[in-house]
């Protein structure tokens, strides 16, 4: 890898490694991801099941591997780098402008990931650490990234430690609780950002009652109340008729242009009194 890319700088780090911006001397910037330097059995073969769930996962708005090694103890794959941010860019953008996305654009994106997190569970992967920080963008596509937490959920090895729980406002209450998980908890998540998107908080207030009723259902407590697959998602989303189903992503990003500011205000001031 060090013999045809040159590094430039860290791009972030995670619960497996750290992920470094590389150059080829022709100018193409790639994203490699390392292992912590520290060694560790238990991370080492997560990072391999990493690379093994991306290596399953064709879809558009999946983050693919472009190259991989896990041999000598210096495990690393190469993926694309994104240089347009993540959702979590995009919300406190807006956040600083007084503003919180549109029903509608909101919709719309959710929709778009519930068919890629579609794609994952149909070959028994979930991801279990969905949060905005973990959907990058390329142009206007979001991709679903970081899967250092995913796994195969035919195999036995469910349970996870304390230290790869996941992010805790985002993470399911049985994955919590008890390190178990399955794809109803990745419904969970989403629809925690669901909410998010809509409202600037996690906890916050939907005003759209049959949006609002969707996200209460794709986040109950108990995984038997919520939804059962990402397709149950898709479907109720799509029977709001706010979603234009054959290009989902124009309604985002029209969305986020449309917004109301005195929306985004009302939250902020919201905070304020709260605090």
């Amino acid at each position: 890898m060090q013999n045809v890319m040159n590094r430039v700088r860290t791009i972030g780090h995670g619960g497996l490694g750290v992920v470094s911006l590389y150059q080829t001397v022709d100018g193409y910037q790639y994203a490699v991801k390392t292992m912590k330097h520290v060694w560790d059995n238990t991370l080492y073969e997560r990072f391999k099941r990493e690379i093994e769930i991306m290596g399953n996962l064709i879809h558009k708005n999946i983050v693919k591997i472009i190259n991989y090694s896990v041999i000598n103890q210096n495990p690393w794959y190469v993926m694309p780098f994104f240089k347009d941010g993540s959702l979590r860019d995009k919300m406190l953008n807006m956040q600083s402008e007084g503003k919180v996305y549109s029903v509608g654009g909101a919709a719309s994106i959710i929709y778009y990931l519930a068919d890629a997190l579609a794609h994952a569970h149909s070959k028994n992967i979930i991801h279990r650490d969905l949060k905005p920080e973990n959907i990058l963008f390329n142009g206007h596509e979001p991709m679903i990234a970081d899967w250092g937490l995913g796994k195969f959920i035919y195999r036995q090895s469910s349970v996870l430690t304390a230290a790869g729980l996941g992010t805790k406002t985002y993470c399911a209450p049985e994955q919590w609780d008890s390190g178990m998980a399955d794809h109803r908890s990745d419904i969970y998540s989403l629809g925690v950002m669901f909410r998010e998107l809509i409202s600037g908080t996690t906890h916050g207030t939907v005003a759209h009652n049959q949006v609002n009723a969707i996200i209460n259902k794709m986040t109950m407590m108990s995984p038997s109340d919520r939804y059962q697959s990402m397709a149950e998602v898709m479907q109720a989303i799509r029977s709001l008729e706010i979603v234009n189903v054959a290009n989902p992503m124009q309604e985002f990003w029209e969305g986020a242009a449309k917004v109301a500011v005195g929306v985004g205000l009302v939250i902020l001031l919201a905070k304020i009194f709260e605090g």
